[in-house]
């Protein structure tokens, strides 16, 4: 798990870490659930080679779904090692339609899909194993026998499906566009697109043949992700939180402290609570968690030196450690609670200096305003 943290911190191209998140999260997989390790890692190198898009520009999230229906982390993870004929196991069907595809219902309310289409989906999807006798290089495998080799009936349509082709009734489905581009939305602006921008994301999406660069290009390009940059609205991820930390400060992961502290605040890589992920947004934020990151910005900032400035005013104080921090953003009144900080605080020797010039540090990067992006 730090390994990849320090990764995202150490990263020249944040955006394919953050993608690679993102991918993570929606098909969910638990270290909890999946052994040996080497199956979560492969599975991480398949989400990053689909997250950088200047290396493979045509993407596709049918080529993704594709890989990740087989990829054993997945198949071990939803039991889909299991998926028999004669026995079929669901789970992986299900969550293809209710999570990874489609969304239990479309935004009129009606069902996407029925029982019976988990169930006809799953037996297209038997038949697949892993080897991973030598973890390092295991390796999903089918085996015909164990298929279920007969006709299925998928959302009414007739067909000796297998594995890919159960991955694109559900991505040839019509709730499919709208339910992926609208996730990949919300991961950058926190208010939903309007109409005209949604059909303009499904078009781009669909237009392509499913790529992701040019859904991605547009959301990145769209005047709504700036529309809150006088005051931000998006809550921070704790994994954000703490990547971005430590990328203003300059700091690496040199010890397992900020596993303790993505923990504290309910975010810890491979390991989500659910099948689902996470849930996110003002979840993120409780006593307890806004307490465990003002701790975990106080202790990196303990990695960084901090000189000391004898006789240095309460002004010069604060606009030192705001351009320590990387200027970030803050509002007008935090600003003035904070600048009235500094002038109360003790400075007529320096421990006082250096307690003040951490604290206030500490307040810029992990005080309300610093939750939000």
């Amino acid at each position: 798990m730090l390994s990849w943290v320090d990764r995202m911190v150490r990263s020249t191209n944040p955006f394919v870490e953050r993608m690679g998140f993102f991918w993570h999260r929606h098909f969910a997989n638990s270290r909890d659930s999946v052994s040996p390790p080497q199956l979560l890692l492969k599975q991480n190198d398949l989400f990053r080679r689909y997250s950088d898009l200047a290396a493979n520009p045509n993407a596709s999230f049918r080529d993704l779904a594709y890989e990740v229906t087989v990829d054993p982390s997945m198949l071990r993870y939803l039991t889909g090692e299991y998926n028999v004929k004669g026995a079929p196991n669901e789970n992986y069907a299900r969550e293809l339609m209710e999570l990874f595809g489609l969304g239990v219902v479309d935004a009129s309310g009606a069902a996407n899909y029925s029982e019976n289409d988990v169930r006809q989906l799953a037996k297209a999807l038997s038949g697949w194993q892993i080897n991973d006798s030598d973890p390092d290089a295991a390796k999903s495998y089918f085996t015909p026998d164990r298929w279920y080799n007969g006709p299925k009936i998928v959302f009414g349509k007739f067909g000796n499906y297998k594995q890919n082709e159960a991955v694109d009734l559900v991505l040839g489905h019509p709730a499919h566009p709208t339910y992926l581009v609208s996730k990949l939305w919300s991961e950058f602006v926190a208010a939903p697109p309007d109409a005209a921008t949604l059909q303009g994301l499904v078009s781009a999406y669909t237009g392509s043949g499913l790529k992701l660069k040019p859904v991605l290009e547009k959301i990145l390009g769209d005047k709504a992700l700036f529309a809150s940059l006088g005051e931000l609205v998006m809550v921070k991820p704790p994994i954000v939180f703490v990547v971005s930390t430590l990328r203003t400060l300059g700091v690496g992961i040199t010890d397992s402290a900020a596993a303790d502290h993505l923990g504290a605040m309910g975010q810890t890589p491979y390991f989500p609570p659910t099948v689902a992920g996470w849930e996110g947004g003002l979840s993120w934020l409780n006593t307890n968690t806004a307490l465990a990151r003002f701790a975990f910005a106080g202790d990196a900032l303990k990695s960084v030196k901090i000189d000391d400035v004898p006789n240095e005013t309460a002004s010069a104080a604060y606009e030192r450690a705001y351009a320590a921090v990387g200027q970030p953003w803050l509002a007008p009144g935090t600003q003035t609670a904070i600048r009235d900080y500094a002038a109360r605080a003790g400075s007529s020797n320096q421990k006082l200096r250096k307690e003040r010039q951490l604290m206030l540090r500490t307040l810029m990067l992990a005080g309300p305003d610093g939750q939000v992006m």
